[in-house]
């Protein structure tokens, strides 16, 4: 229990321009494309060196990324228009992914606008996750050393003379933490694509007003995605949740604590704490992220486990 339970409207988040400066996106130096335009909702899991993105992104037409993978675990929920993520694969609004630490997907072509949550977060293989400012130092200090960014392909020359090409973000990865980036063996061959409308809906077994539709559960520590429906009127008991939950309104309006929280908020509910009532007096669906490998025990288990694996 080292966290509060933590609430966030959107106009409490904290909005940020993706332009420039970055390790992928079209032409020098991610210039060139489209824009995302992103709002951080600032969750804090409250375990030291434990970092992750909770966001609402606005991807512009013609943002670009080349086909990649990631030392992290990510969700993508489309909210409106569509996010392209490959060739042949473009999420419409309502549609989820699951993209797991490893997994290789894109080119990513945006073709229109579209609006997505998305949560960056380490997976299995407990690999830190840098932050913005840790990323703009690290982007700084690769440019500072002569090397260059384009198309999301990092380039320098070695004192012998020998141009090497390297994924963007790899290198301001290794650039931060001073570390050679590691993927785990994959669990997933690719991406997990989930299409929501086509599950049902089950009542919760316990809370009243309540029913939830079970998108997946992934790896040996079970994150999970559920979406939850809330009738109107419906008050969900006081709990403790047994591992750390996100819980985000997609639609309606909640009441937690006495403070309203309408379309795109979000709720953080670390594990033992006590909630107060959850209550939707007008009917409300959240989608709600399970992550048993951030219960602070699971975690130093995960992180001590990488330490004996890097020095091996």
């Amino acid at each position: 229990m080292s966290a509060e339970i933590q609430t966030y409207r959107f106009d409490e988040a904290i909005p940020r321009i993706r332009e420039g400066a970055q390790a992928r996106g079209r032409g020098a130096g991610g210039g060139g494309g489209g824009k995302v335009q992103a709002v951080m909702y600032p969750v804090d899991v409250g375990i030291p060196g434990l970092n992750l993105r909770f966001s609402f992104d606005h991807v512009g037409d013609g943002f670009f990324s080349p086909r990649h993978h990631h030392n992290f675990d990510q969700f993508r929920y489309v909210m409106s228009g569509t996010i392209n993520i490959g060739k042949t694969t473009t999420l419409k609004a309502g549609e989820c992914g699951y993209f797991p630490e490893g997994a290789f997907y894109g080119p990513q072509d945006q073709k229109g606008d579209g609006e997505v949550l998305v949560m960056q977060f380490p997976g299995p293989q407990a690999a830190y996750f840098i932050t913005q400012p840790e990323y703009k130092v690290a982007f700084a200090k690769l440019l500072e050393g002569g090397g260059t960014f384009e198309n999301g392909v990092y380039s320098y020359v070695t004192e012998d003379g020998r141009k090497i090409n390297q994924d963007g973000f790899e290198a301001v990865w290794e650039a931060c933490t001073g570390q050679p980036v590691t993927y785990s063996q994959l669990r997933y061959a690719e991406p997990v694509i989930m299409k929501p409308d086509a599950f049902k809906w089950l009542p919760d077994a316990v809370r009243r007003g309540l029913e939830i539709r079970n998108l997946g559960t992934f790896n040996e520590y079970r994150t999970a995605l559920a979406e939850w429906r809330l009738a109107p009127g419906a008050v969900l008991p006081p709990e403790r949740v047994p591992a750390p939950e996100f819980r985000y309104v997609l639609k309606g309006e909640v009441v937690y604590g006495g403070k309203t929280l309408p379309a795109r908020s979000v709720l953080y509910i670390p594990d033992g704490r006590l909630t107060e009532p959850l209550e939707s007096r007008g009917g409300a669906e959240l989608l709600v992220i399970t992550v048993p490998m951030y219960v602070e025990a699971v975690w130093r288990q995960a992180r001590e486990g990488l330490v004996v694996a890097s020095a091996a």
